[in-house]
């Protein structure tokens, strides 16, 4: 009996931050209603830091209305207590909660916002404080610009990683894209892997990217209907450059 019981393990009298990493590998709906009903230490836990340095809500982003992504957006970011490493999320519908989410972002690394409503202003106004990020997925975000990436890559010196991606409809009648893709060249020149789709740039853009970018390890150019690259010039003239093209490539023509 004694034996037995020298075996038992007190799960709620364990630290903080060894319960953290156990709570982590647990899905975002038994965090928060399954786990806090368990004990008092347990529910501590979660309501702090330890379980909200990765915050992952894309799976819950659509189903949710914007009052409650905003609400739950809010509450997961306060608990982690400036720690947030990592942020993915889609849907955001205004430059509030973004403002929100820079004013708590000290650690922030890993920033995805697809299909999100965020201006070029509240961007412009905020990047100052995103200053740790080394990954940034900007994926259909129509109302994202030039003066957004020009103070992204002004602020971001760590970024190597960036996702402007756009959809058809969203490039219409766009026309600063020739400058976004300016102003990666001009204030990016530590990235390494960039994903432009369906933007209206033209081959120039690129071959002005490219030489300035200099530590680029991986571009990929989708469906940029205007971007004619000679396949053969890439390979001699950037050898370790991986490209991936989905866009006219021409065998032999001369820039």
């Amino acid at each position: 009996m004694e034996e037995e019981q020298s075996e038992f393990r007190c799960w709620d009298q364990l630290p903080p931050d060894v319960l953290g990493l156990i709570f982590i590998n647990l899905s975002l709906q038994e965090l928060l209603t399954v786990i806090p009903p368990v004990c008092k230490s347990w529910s501590k836990v979660v309501r702090g830091s330890h379980c909200w340095q990765d915050i992952d809500l894309i799976q819950w982003s659509i189903r949710w209305k914007p009052h409650q992504l905003d609400r739950m957006l809010r509450m997961l970011v306060t608990r982690s207590s400036g720690s947030l490493c990592s942020l993915h999320v889609a849907g955001l519908r205004n430059d509030s909660i973004f403002s929100f989410i820079t004013e708590n972002a000290g650690s922030l690394q890993v920033l995805r916002l697809s299909v999100s409503l965020i201006s070029d202003s509240i961007v412009k106004q905020t990047a100052q404080r995103l200053s740790t990020l080394t990954f940034l997925d900007l994926t259909y975000c129509p109302k994202i610009g030039a003066q957004a990436l020009e103070a992204i890559g002004k602020y971001c010196k760590l970024l190597e990683t960036l996702c402007p991606n756009m959809m058809f409809l969203d490039v219409l009648g766009k026309v600063e894209a020739e400058d976004e893709a300016n102003a990666i060249a001009g204030t990016m020149p530590r990235l390494k892997h960039l994903d432009l789709g369906f933007h209206l740039i033209s081959t120039e853009c690129v071959l002005n990217i490219l030489p300035r970018c200099h530590q680029l390890e991986r571009l990929i150019i989708n469906v940029c209907v205007s971007v004619k690259l000679d396949r053969n010039f890439l390979t001699e003239t950037y050898p370790y450059l991986e490209i991936s093209l989905m866009t006219p490539v021409l065998s032999s023509d001369r820039f």
